[in-house]
């Protein structure tokens, strides 16, 4: 009889573990999306590809990438109230607003996610290009029970990441309490010798991709250990004035970063917009691992002094933003959506703004800007790169990397792009951590 009791007790209590809620969202009001979304370690984070549609109407195309995406969930046993956070890459053209697009990508938007309890948070932007000719692109970060992922084939490598046999170069699912690693975006390194700028498309590609080749080995990792890999490319001007990007030049220098194994290659999202393009530099790439262990870095072997969690950060002290962090296995993670001002006239004063508007968001959350460990800013630049994006980071130093106010320094991605919604000049988005 005794043994009867103890067995119930533990199925019970194994279901209980089970059945706990694996993430939180915050609404905001007035909006079709949320303000954040917090997801507890106990869940299983899945990353998407990016869903694309060639499609001219709006309407259809966000309808269609929506459709494949819940198909693919489907297949990994998941349903779209777990998706947590979407990014939209609607293309657009500098100067002509985003006000239809915008209103059809809302409104399947909200067809989507009718009857959840709460959509998922949201950063939409305009772009120049993507791949395939596609007039639309999306991805998204889900939050799935902890019994999905024992339901689906680990990867070759890395049995901390595992994928849905229908949907394996679509989706990939990251195990329950795993340590992870993030990384700020990185642009290529000049070519030797004097004059010689930055290269080829192809070439620019291999570069970034090596240098963040080289941050995984940095912390024990290798590309096997990828979950996830967002790529912005930039189109060149010819001398006749046109505008193109070299998406077959990417994708070269991906299958050669591959080269040596086919197995394991994650998730990628792939969108073009001016970015650093009148620099000579056409490529930016950002990185998303898990460490193969249960722990991380967060062992016992962690060397003595430094920090131990939820989040180690490093890079340079020079730098006013972190090279990579990694996130304890313990962490929560909150997804906040984008944040623009329609109100300002400039991007200082709109990023002061955004930044003062997120700050509120975080607090709401029972967070602060030392706990942001990754934020993204998507600039709609006018007239002046240079002074334009100088004016965004004296903005970001008000609150980031400052002695005085908060000297942590999150992994960052500045990126200017095509078109923002309803005109602004900023959009931010960010990446919270809590115990």
């Amino acid at each position: 009889m005794r043994s009867l009791i103890l067995t119930a007790f533990f199925v019970c209590l194994a279901t209980l573990v089970w059945s706990k809620p694996v993430f939180e969202i915050t609404p905001l009001e007035g909006a079709p999306y949320s303000a954040a979304a917090t997801v507890d370690p106990l869940a299983s984070i899945v990353f998407t590809k990016s869903y694309t549609s060639d499609s001219e109407d709006m309407l259809d195309a966000a309808t269609s990438v929506f459709e494949e995406l819940e198909s693919d969930l489907e297949s990994a046993g998941i349903s779209l109230d777990s998706v947590v956070n979407v990014r939209g890459y609607l293309l657009s053209e500098k100067g002509q607003g985003m006000g239809s697009t915008m209103s059809k990508w809302s409104e399947a938007f909200s067809a989507a996610f009718e009857g959840e309890q709460e959509a998922p948070t949201r950063t939409s932007i305009g772009v120049s290009a993507l791949p395939g000719g596609a007039t639309l692109a999306m991805d998204a970060v889900v939050a799935s029970a902890p019994e999905t992922f024992g339901e689906l084939s680990t990867t070759w490598a890395n049995e901390r990441i595992s994928m849905p046999e229908d949907a394996s170069v679509s989706l990939r699912a990251v195990k329950p309490y795993s340590s992870m690693l993030i990384t700020s975006g990185v642009l290529a390194d000049a070519l030797p010798g004097e004059g010689a700028g930055f290269g080829s498309m192809e070439q620019q590609s291999a570069s970034a991709l090596s240098k963040l080749d080289d941050v995984l080995k940095s912390w024990g990792l290798s590309r096997a250990d990828l979950a996830f890999v967002r790529v912005m490319l930039s189109p060149v001007t010819d001398e006749e004035g046109s505008r193109s990007t070299d998406f077959e030049g990417f994708d070269a220098a991906w299958e050669s970063f591959w080269s040596e194994t086919a197995n394991g290659i994650p998730p990628v999202s792939v969108f073009s917009a001016p970015g650093f393009g009148s620099t000579g530099r056409i490529v930016e790439i950002e990185f998303y691992a898990v460490f193969p262990d249960a722990t991380g870095p967060f062992g016992p072997a962690l060397a003595e002094g430094e920090a131990k969690g939820p989040a180690w950060r490093e890079g340079s002290e020079s730098s006013f933003l972190s090279r990579s962090v990694a996130v304890a296995r313990d962490a929560k993670l909150t997804w906040f959506s984008g944040v623009i001002d329609r109100n300002e006239k400039n991007i200082y004063n709109q990023a002061m703004q955004s930044l003062l508007t997120m700050e509120k968001r975080l607090a709401a959350e029972g967070l602060d800007y030392p706990d942001v460990i990754q934020l993204r800013a998507y600039l709609n630049i006018q007239d002046s790169f240079g002074a334009e994006f100088g004016a965004w980071n004296n903005a970001y130093r008000r609150f980031f990397d400052h002695a005085k106010l908060n000297p942590e320094k999150p992994v960052r991605t500045a990126f200017p792009i095509e078109e923002l919604p309803a005109g602004a000049l900023i959009e931010i988005e960010a990446l919270g951590i809590s115990n």
